[in-house]
């Protein structure tokens, strides 16, 4: 398992490499559809921290709390650890493959997009992972991975 924040620092990197727009909003997103579909890849977690499900979707805390400040304007800036370190995680490698397939069909969609999709607004026969979350414990809960490996499975077989 890796940090998210490391994988985050990734997508802050490449999105300044392409002119993209990252948000705070946009990176949650990003950083739960990576999650799914190295699941989905490798039978395994990609992270030890655990997704919530906030009002606009998934949301790892401990990432979300690092580029708050950042408001609704895109991140430019990677972030170091705890231990002042800034890293990233090599593309090499299942991340990688994971993370290519991820930054090539959903980086260029709009947060509100990638919002829907967590969302199930554009599956109404498929009940998401967050909707099972909200719907069965409320906000601020916990999401479980099986309920996101069953996300992925849908998104990626489409």
């Amino acid at each position: 398992m890796i940090s998210p924040l490391y994988a985050a620092n990734n997508m802050i990197m490449k999105a300044n490499e392409l002119g993209i727009n990252l948000t705070n909003l946009k990176l949650q997103k990003l950083l739960y559809i990576l999650y799914a579909k190295y699941y989905v890849d490798t039978d395994g977690s990609l992270f030890p921290d655990r997704f919530e499900a906030w009002q606009y979707g998934p949301v790892l805390t401990e990432v979300y709390d690092i580029f708050k400040l950042e408001g609704p304007n895109p991140i430019v800036d990677l972030r170091p650890d705890a231990n002042g370190r800034i890293l990233i995680v090599s593309e090499a490698g299942a991340f990688g493959k994971s993370f290519k397939y991820v930054w090539d069909n959903y980086a260029s969609k709009s947060a509100a997009y990638l919002v829907g999709l967590t969302h199930g607004d554009y599956s109404p026969n498929y009940v998401t992972a967050w909707r099972k979350a909200v719907d069965s414990k409320g906000l601020g809960s916990f999401i479980d991975d099986e309920n996101i490996r069953e996300d992925g499975e849908v998104w990626f077989a489409q």
